[in-house]
Protein backbone atom coordinates (compact mmCIF):
# COMPACT_ATOMS: atom_id res chain seq x y z
CA UNK A 1 0.00 0.00 0.00
CA UNK A 2 1.66 3.11 -0.82
CA UNK A 3 1.23 5.79 1.95
CA UNK A 4 -1.30 8.48 2.36
CA UNK A 5 -1.12 11.32 4.12
CA UNK A 6 -3.62 14.22 5.19
CA UNK A 7 -4.16 17.06 7.91
CA UNK A 8 -6.52 17.69 10.22
CA UNK A 9 -8.07 19.81 12.90
CA UNK A 10 -6.06 19.19 15.59
CA UNK A 11 -7.33 17.80 19.16
CA UNK A 12 -4.74 19.60 21.21
CA UNK A 13 -6.16 22.94 20.73
CA UNK A 14 -9.12 24.90 22.38
CA UNK A 15 -11.46 25.64 20.27
CA UNK A 16 -15.48 25.14 20.08
CA UNK A 17 -15.89 22.50 17.88
CA UNK A 18 -13.66 19.72 19.86
CA UNK A 19 -15.83 16.92 20.27
CA UNK A 20 -16.00 17.14 15.92
CA UNK A 21 -12.45 17.01 15.79
CA UNK A 22 -12.55 14.11 18.59
CA UNK A 23 -15.26 11.95 15.94
CA UNK A 24 -13.09 13.22 12.98
CA UNK A 25 -9.93 11.63 14.34
CA UNK A 26 -11.44 7.96 15.86
CA UNK A 27 -12.76 8.13 12.00
CA UNK A 28 -9.25 8.16 10.62
CA UNK A 29 -7.72 5.62 13.32
CA UNK A 30 -10.64 3.45 13.02
CA UNK A 31 -9.62 3.47 8.73
CA UNK A 32 -5.94 2.86 9.41
CA UNK A 33 -4.63 6.10 9.94
CA UNK A 34 -2.12 6.93 12.21
CA UNK A 35 -0.90 10.54 14.50
CA UNK A 36 2.00 11.29 12.88
CA UNK A 37 3.04 13.77 15.70
CA UNK A 38 3.53 16.33 12.94
CA UNK A 39 1.41 19.84 13.44
CA UNK A 40 1.19 22.77 11.68
CA UNK A 41 -0.53 25.63 12.49
CA UNK A 42 -2.30 27.71 9.45
CA UNK A 43 -4.39 31.00 10.29
CA UNK A 44 -4.23 29.94 14.02
CA UNK A 45 -5.90 26.37 13.52
CA UNK A 46 -3.09 23.64 14.44
CA UNK A 47 -3.58 20.88 11.64
CA UNK A 48 -1.93 17.18 12.73
CA UNK A 49 -1.08 15.40 10.16
CA UNK A 50 -2.67 11.39 10.06
CA UNK A 51 -0.70 8.55 7.98
CA UNK A 52 -1.46 5.81 6.41
CA UNK A 53 0.41 3.23 5.20
CA UNK A 54 4.14 2.09 6.37
CA UNK A 55 7.14 4.06 7.34
CA UNK A 56 7.95 6.77 8.61
CA UNK A 57 6.31 10.75 8.33
CA UNK A 58 8.41 13.72 9.30
CA UNK A 59 7.48 17.77 9.20
CA UNK A 60 10.49 17.81 7.01
CA UNK A 61 8.28 15.29 4.62
CA UNK A 62 5.35 17.72 5.01
CA UNK A 63 7.39 21.03 4.16
CA UNK A 64 8.18 19.05 0.85
CA UNK A 65 4.65 18.09 0.00
CA UNK A 66 3.44 21.71 0.88
CA UNK A 67 6.08 23.63 -1.21
CA UNK A 68 5.22 21.18 -4.05
CA UNK A 69 1.69 22.51 -3.92
CA UNK A 70 2.37 25.57 -3.95
CA UNK A 71 3.42 25.69 -7.22
CA UNK A 72 -0.08 25.15 -8.79
CA UNK A 73 -2.42 26.32 -5.79
CA UNK A 74 -1.93 28.60 -2.58
CA UNK A 75 -4.73 31.12 -1.31
CA UNK A 76 -3.30 34.36 -0.76
CA UNK A 77 -4.93 34.37 2.28
CA UNK A 78 -2.98 31.05 4.45
CA UNK A 79 -0.88 32.10 6.73
CA UNK A 80 1.40 29.39 7.64
CA UNK A 81 2.96 29.45 11.21
CA UNK A 82 6.14 27.42 12.05
CA UNK A 83 6.23 25.90 15.62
Amino acid sequence: MQPFVLDMESTTQICDNLEQRKRRQAFYLRNGFRDTNVHRTYNDITMTIMMRGEGTFTMQDWDDIVDELKKYWWPKDIKEEYE
